[in-house]
């Protein structure tokens, strides 16, 4: 991504490389300095989905799902640090993807906007859709009043939800 990072004394520039760099959950307390050299920072939610997105000016960081508190301090290291910077989740169009990016927020202090979380994309890929469980309509229920509610209650009314890894 557009990032160079400091560790253990290194800079290694990301806006060099052309694959992905894995840093262990145990090596991120060792960052010390991140400088974001594009626009945004964008946090994934699934694999598949982090290997497709291709945003030149945008730190991309995978997550696998719930985040844990070492992903959340790195997040707020980079934030405090580059200031300037847009944070952006990509998620499930689902209880889950919606629970998880509340949760990033909160715990991070960040101002996550979503990134293709919104009714419009699910409707363009609304032929990937799966039908919701029981589950599903309870989880959507206790946030139907939030940020997510027009495309919750288009989810409720169509009994639908999306995984990211159907778009594109």
């Amino acid at each position: 991504g557009a990032a160079v990072i400091e560790l253990a004394g290194q800079a290694l520039d990301l806006n060099r490389l052309t694959g992905d760099l894995a840093i262990s959950s145990a090596m991120l307390a060792d960052v010390n300095q991140i400088t974001i050299t594009g626009k945004s920072v964008m946090t994934i939610e699934n694999l598949t989905s982090f290997h497709r997105v291709n945003q030149p000016d945008t730190l991309m960081i995978y997550l696998g799902g719930f985040h844990n508190q070492i992903r959340r301090d790195f997040v707020r290291k980079i934030a405090d640090r580059n200031p300037e910077v847009s944070f952006f989740h990509f998620g499930d169009i689902d209880a889950g993807g919606f629970y998880i990016f509340e949760h990033l927020r909160q715990q991070t202090g960040v101002d996550f906007k979503p990134y293709h979380m919104d009714r419009e994309t699910l409707l363009q890929y609304r032929r990937y859709t799966k039908k919701l469980t029981e589950n599903d309509r309870k989880r959507l229920k206790k946030l139907v009043c939030g940020r997510f509610k027009d495309v919750i209650d288009y989810m409720l009314e169509h009994d639908c939800k999306l995984e990211q890894e159907a778009i594109d």
